[in-house]
């Protein structure tokens, strides 16, 4: 009888923590994220909060490259205004919204790509030779996190899009010449 009762306690012990458990992909999800800012006159260092409460649908996804595959950035940006807030970056008061949260998943790894449809810094924008703002309009964040919620990305922070050389994606023209370096991720649960 103490065997199967001491059975019985650990199945639904084991059931009740596995039920607690949560799986990468699953929504809403917190990110925090250190950037690195490197350029000519220095260095700056600041941490993001990415918060997904959603990931974008694929009709969404598919009316927003559609628009960039047949309109390009043009056409692209207006769509991705009238997409649906999915989430909010946010850099300590301040937020951004999230228009774009897409994720790739694995046994591994997870990759999280996410966009706002405003700018969130131009970084090296405020040098007497900057080169002209117009037409970075947004800021994308890649995240690879493993299977524990740890890893690296990217952050352009002024941004533009345009469509891939093969056609079934889409490439980030950074303001900055490069994505700023995200030198740690954690994902919050």
């Amino acid at each position: 009888m103490r065997t199967l009762l001491a059975t019985a306690f650990i199945t639904a012990f084991a059931l009740a923590v596995g039920a607690a458990q949560r799986k990468p992909s699953d929504v809403p999800v917190d990110f925090s994220a250190s950037v690195q800012l490197v350029g000519p006159m220095g260095a700056a260092a600041t941490n993001l909060m990415i918060h997904i409460d959603r990931y974008t649908s694929d009709s969404d996804r598919t009316t927003l490259v559609d628009a960039l595959k047949r309109n390009g950035y043009e056409g692209f940006l207006p769509a991705l205004r009238q997409a649906p807030v999915v989430g909010y970056i946010q850099i300590k008061e301040q937020k951004w919204d999230l228009r774009w949260a897409h994720q790739q998943t694995d046994d591994v790894r997870q990759t999280v790509t996410v966009a706002t449809d405003q700018p969130i810094y131009f970084v090296g924008g405020g040098r007497p030779d900057a080169k002209p703002r117009t037409g970075y309009d947004m800021a994308v964040i890649r995240l690879d996190v493993d299977s524990i919620g740890m890893g690296k990305g990217s952050f352009a922070a002024a941004a533009r899009v345009k469509p891939s050389s093969d056609g079934q994606g889409v490439q980030v023209d950074d303001y900055a010449g490069e994505p700023a370096e995200i030198t740690s991720v954690k994902r919050i649960h």
